[in-house]
Parts: structure tokens; C-alpha cells; sequence
């Protein structure tokens, strides 16, 4: 079975939402380090960095093994992979051994600046509108948008992060009530499922996925 977080031929909306996510990873990463206090409200801090994000999402001229050497840093340095990781493998996660563990983790993160690479690719216009009410939901802050786009009407968008190590780093992205960390858990689990309940089948499914091969 092949995977990926969305297809080509998937909506417009869920593509402009993962280019979109990818924007803001990559705005963050474009401040200096003393520039991303956790203090800062989260709805500002996004806003900071939406102008720069736009302005490198634009770039055509990276070449794909760049792009993705982009991604793998923004993702590390920003997402909080072995949470959302641990997510996505849902119950199957607490069955798994050593090696294992540390085979998925590199997957996981492998799988991600794939997907994300080639959408990074498919950039065409859109921007990100921040609103001024984020609010506290137990240890996360979620921070309210939605993405412009050139040909079609707005879509909503929910940014959840939590505070670790002392910074701030993604978990979820929620579009128009959609979970994005819940769709591919899913994903991951149907692929298990469907193979007796093998985890090593999803881990086969990702590896086609990461090679290009469908």
C-alpha cells in the first residue's frame, strides 16, 4: 500500500493547509535564535514570521536534494517528531521492541521531509492570515488562521503547539475541524491492520514511500 500524507490528487484544501504548515516551520527557522522566546504569545509569534515565510516559500531555484536537506532540519528543529510519531502509530506504538522503536523514529522523520519536501515544491500563492486569539487548551496553545488563496475561498486553520525543553514545537494541524496528526494516524493504522496486524508492513509501505516507489 502506498503512502503519503496527501496526494496530488487530493483537495486543494488539504494540500494549501501542508504547504501552509511547512510555511510556518520554515518561518520559524528564519530568526535568530534569541528571537523565539516561549513567553512570546503564540498568535504574535506566528505572525512575525508569516512575511519571510512567504517570501522563502517562493524560491524555485532549490534543487530536491536541498529542499529536503530544508525540510529534515525545519522538521527536527521545530516539530515535536517523537510526539506526533508516538501518535500516529496509535496502540501499536506500546508494542513495539528496542529496535523497533529506533527504526521507526528514523522512518517517521524520513517519511515526513518526503511528503513535505515535495509539497514545499508545489507552492502556488497562498498566504497565511493569523488571528489574535489564541487560547491555552491544557498544556497546548492553539492559535486560530486561515490560508488565502488565489483561486478559492478561505480555509480555517488551527495551529497546536506545546511548550518542551523550554521552546515551543508543532503537534497537530487542524483544518476546517480536521485533524491532520488523526488523518494519518488512520492511515498508518489501516495499513497495519490490513496486514494481520504487522507492524513491519507499515514500516515496508514507508520505505517504498520514502524511495519514490509506489
Amino acid at each position: 500500500m502506498s503512502l503519503q500524507l496527501f496526494s496530488p490528487a487530493s483537495s486543494r484544501r488539504a494540500f494549501a493547509t501542508l504547504v501552509a504548515t511547512i510555511g510556518l516551520i520554515l518561518g520559524l527557522a528564519t530568526l535568530p535564535a534569541p528571537a523565539a522566546p516561549a513567553a512570546m504569545p503564540a498568535d504574535q509569534f506566528i505572525r512575525q514570521v508569516g512575511t519571510e515565510t512567504l517570501q522563502a516559500l517562493s524560491d524555485r531555484s532549490l534543487t530536491t536534494e536541498k529542499r529536503e536537506a530544508l525540510v529534515r532540519k525545519l522538521l527536527t528543529t521545530h516539530l515535536d517528531l517523537e510526539a506526533v510519531g508516538r501518535f500516529c502509530l496509535g496502540r501499536f506504538s506500546r508494542g513495539l521492541n528496542d529496535a523497533q522503536k529506533q527504526e521507526y523514529a528514523k522512518l517517521f522523520e524520513d517519511y515526513l521531509v518526503k511528503v513535505y519536501a515535495q509539497l514545499l515544491s508545489q507552492y502556488n500563492g497562498e498566504t497565511l492570515e493569523v488571528r489574535d486569539n489564541a487560547r491555552a487548551v491544557g498544556n497546548e496553545t492553539i492559535v486560530e488562521s486561515q490560508i488565502n488563496r488565489p483561486n478559492g475561498p478561505p480555509i480555517r486553520v488551527e495551529w497546536k503547539t506545546h511548550e518542551k525543553d523550554g521552546k515551543p514545537l508543532l503537534t497537530d494541524v487542524v483544518v476546517e475541524g480536521v485533524s491532520m496528526a488523526f488523518t494519518q494516524r488512520q492511515q498508518f493504522e489501516s495499513v497495519i491492520q490490513n496486514n494481520g496486524g504487522k507492524v513491519d508492513a507499515l514500516f515496508a509501505a514507508m520505505k517504498k514511500q520514502i524511495a519514490g516507489r509506489r
